[in-house]
């Protein structure tokens, strides 16, 4: 009887790890966080709040995406950035549309919204983009655009991922660097260059965070960082520049996170007096 009774409690201590375990891990890979951040600058006039996505590859929240929009909404953007990396596996032969065109969709519905491929894309750019420009999404590749928000200007440009486009950053023009000039580009291992080509701020991505790392850490590694990379994710400055790195919402490769949750990503820019 007691060889019974030492079984089951083994199996019922089994049992309950198995099942904390689990909600751990539910816990870092279907709750969202969001990360707010906060650049001022003396050629803002009003607040303008960007909600950045990044780094989905075809993660889903809910039926549609309708946690993530929820979360989107509540949060009030005047714009939406979407940096790359849409695509699960690099290798799939044929990109999944309808996640595309929904996601798409829902972001064009919230605010005005704008795209950039990443490096898991470079298999079906012209698909990729066209999924999103025909659902009412601004592609960016190579281009710069004006946005107003208040009396506020923005000059927003886009470059394609170097595994699409090496030499993308050579159309990005910001005419002078009037308006605040602001760069969507995947990758973020290139920041001096975007801050030579003229960004006030540049969002990036890339990077998951590591994905898996310890708690309370950044990266420990990740693919073209290599371990310990100069850079992780949050805020980073360099010759009068801005960078924010996503942490993204999906995974790649390992499928799943640890210790990097889901994040949507949100910087508000405001005139300089009121900035940090």
């Amino acid at each position: 009887m007691r060889k019974y009774g030492k079984r089951i409690l083994f199996f019922l201590l089994a049992a309950f790890f198995a099942v904390n375990i689990w909600v751990f891990m539910l816990g870092q890979n279907e709750t969202l966080n969001i990360a707010e951040f906060e650049i001022g600058s003396d050629k803002i006039e009003n607040p303008v709040t960007i909600v950045q996505l990044s780094d989905l590859h075809e993660k889903s929240f809910g039926k549609d995406n309708a946690g993530l929009f929820a979360a989107v909404r509540s949060v009030q953007p005047d714009l939406i950035v979407i940096t790359g990396d849409i695509i699960y596996n690099s290798y799939t032969d044929s990109p999944n549309f309808p996640y595309m065109e929904t996601l798409a969709k829902n972001c064009a519905q919230t605010a005005p919204s704008f795209f950039i491929t990443g490096n898991h894309d470079r298999y079906h750019p012209q698909a990729v983009k066209e999924a999103f420009a025909k659902n009412g999404v601004t592609v960016l590749d190579g281009k710069v655009t004006s946005f107003n928000v208040g009396d506020t200007v923005l000059s927003i440009g886009g470059i394609d991922d170097p595994d699409i486009d090496p030499d993308s950053i050579s159309g990005i023009d910001f005419n002078g660097r009037e308006n605040f000039c602001l760069l969507l580009a995947h990758r973020p291992g290139a920041f001096e260059d975007y801050a030579r080509a003229g960004a006030d701020l540049v969002l990036a991505g890339h990077t998951h965070g590591g994905q898996v790392r310890l708690p309370w850490t950044k990266a420990i590694f990740y693919a073209d960082g290599g371990f310990f990379p100069e850079y992780s994710d949050g805020l980073y400055t360099k010759d009068g520049a801005a960078m924010v790195i996503s942490m993204g919402l999906g995974s790649s490769v390992i499928p799943f996170r640890l210790f990097a949750r889901p994040e949507i990503t949100v910087t508000r820019l405001l005139p300089a007096a009121a900035g940090s």
